[in-house]
């Protein structure tokens, strides 16, 4: 299938800080494809909870196969890529990926809803990643047949001791996910409609949070959010 996108996107550097706290640089080849560009690969396209998209073009021999791995935390300007049955966009402040179902959305997102929390930095002119958390969500098959059991635990040391993360379901009251300087297990019904996640933060985060639309198999992630009240 084809597929349709934005316009180039600027060549970025990505700098991230694995759990062994060694840093990976990862260079991103953005260029969106052009009007004799191969369709995508289906079967390669993948988003994940870190703000990357990666997908590579249907071979077309004898022509090196293009892959290509886009860091949209970084945009400036709104893009969208539409191929495979799926919509990806981004702004400076959000980044959205709709799937057919919450099954689809889950195998896109390769099979994890959430997985590494990073903070963010800023290290000679590159955006850096620090290891923060892992958040899980016991969600067998991407389908919402049992009951939700959303979880994580800390990864180094930079999340600040008065971190807050919390969870809601369907605008109920928040449930304290991360409080006192400690993760606490969290279980939603599998009826639920909307899933969210916020987190407070002193020190800068990927993101403040993040909200699964189960009915329009809609995932969203925001950047900077106030922390509700309740």
């Amino acid at each position: 299938m084809d597929a349709t996108t934005s316009p180039p996107l600027p060549r970025v550097t990505r700098t991230c800080c694995t759990r062994f706290t060694r840093l990976l640089a990862v260079s991103m080849a953005l260029a969106a494809p052009t009007a004799t560009a191969a369709p995508i690969d289906c079967t390669t396209l993948q988003a994940t909870a870190t703000w990357d998209i990666r997908y590579q073009e249907q071979e077309q021999f004898p022509n090196p196969v293009n892959k290509v791995r886009l860091d949209l935390y970084t945009v400036t300007k709104p893009y969208r890529l539409a191929a495979c049955g799926v919509v990806v966009t981004a702004t400076p402040q959000t980044y959205t990926i709709q799937a057919k179902s919450t099954k689809a959305l889950l195998a896109v997102m390769g099979g994890s809803w959430l997985g590494d929390f990073y903070g963010v930095g800023q290290r000679g002119g590159q955006t850096v990643y620090f290891d923060a958390a892992v958040l899980t969500i016991g969600l067998p098959d991407g389908l919402f047949q049992t009951t939700v059991k959303i979880d994580g635990y800390f990864a180094g040391s930079y999340l600040p001791p008065g971190v807050l993360m919390a969870v809601r379901a369907d605008a109920g009251t928040l449930r304290p996910l991360v409080y006192d300087g400690s993760f606490r297990s969290v279980e939603v019904t599998p009826d639920v409609k909307t899933l969210e996640i916020v987190v407070k933060s002193s020190k800068p985060v990927l993101w403040e949070r993040w909200v699964l639309d189960v009915v329009h198999s809609k995932l969203t992630f925001t950047k900077k959010f106030p922390f509700p009240a309740k």
